[in-house]
């Protein structure tokens, strides 16, 4: 073989080799490109989730507020309608009375206000009444509820206002819940719940 073709074909060779490793280094940079941007989108889709929770939970404490706000207006109508006399002048009968605190009593614990808060509150907690149902089968309907303000990280006097019951009644509530979920004295349950 002549020096010339050995040559063309070394230069051949090296030719080939050189747009081997070109290449190779090229699907190298486009394998970690697409991982940078693959990162990069995952970066971004959990922020847009990060902020839709956010959105969810400002919306459910919204919620909550309303229904808090309209309790408020009811036991207020309460006490106003106590001051209420009729045209002579004499308070409004015992059963006048009785049947308008019904009308009151029903609309602070319609369950309509429940129910659209526990759907909101599913949709951006993940299932959460059902992990705790699954987890705690002893929980009632009233310490599910609870649960759900717990975690919202909401006053006990707010929640009293929802449920419609005193903040000592809410204080006693809490003690049982403690107790269902086998908590230990140093370990604060809006946290626990928090964690589920």
């Amino acid at each position: 073989m002549s020096r010339e073709k050995w040559y063309s074909k070394k230069s051949t060779r090296d030719k080939q080799r050189i747009r081997q490793e070109l290449q190779q280094r090229q699907e190298e940079l486009l394998r970690k490109e697409a991982e940078e941007n693959e990162k990069k989108l995952m970066a971004l889709k959990n922020e847009q989730l990060s902020q839709e929770l956010e959105l969810k939970n400002r919306q459910l404490a919204n919620a909550a507020t309303n229904i808090i706000y309209k309790n408020e207006l009811l036991d207020n109508l309460h006490v106003e309608l106590l001051k209420i006399k009729d045209k002579d002048g004499k308070p409004l009968s015992n059963e006048q009375l009785q049947k308008i605190n019904k009308l009151i009593n029903n609309a602070k614990s319609d369950d309509r206000d429940w129910d659209l808060f526990e759907k909101s509150f599913n949709e951006s907690h993940e299932n959460f009444f059902k992990k705790l149902k699954a987890q705690y089968p002893s929980l009632s309907p009233n310490d599910l509820k609870l649960c759900a303000y717990l975690r919202l990280n909401m006053s006990s006097k707010d929640i009293a206002s929802l449920i419609n019951i005193s903040i000592r009644g809410v204080e006693i509530r809490r003690y049982r819940l403690r107790k269902k979920f086998n908590l230990p004295t140093h370990k604060n349950l809006n946290e626990f719940l928090m964690e589920l």
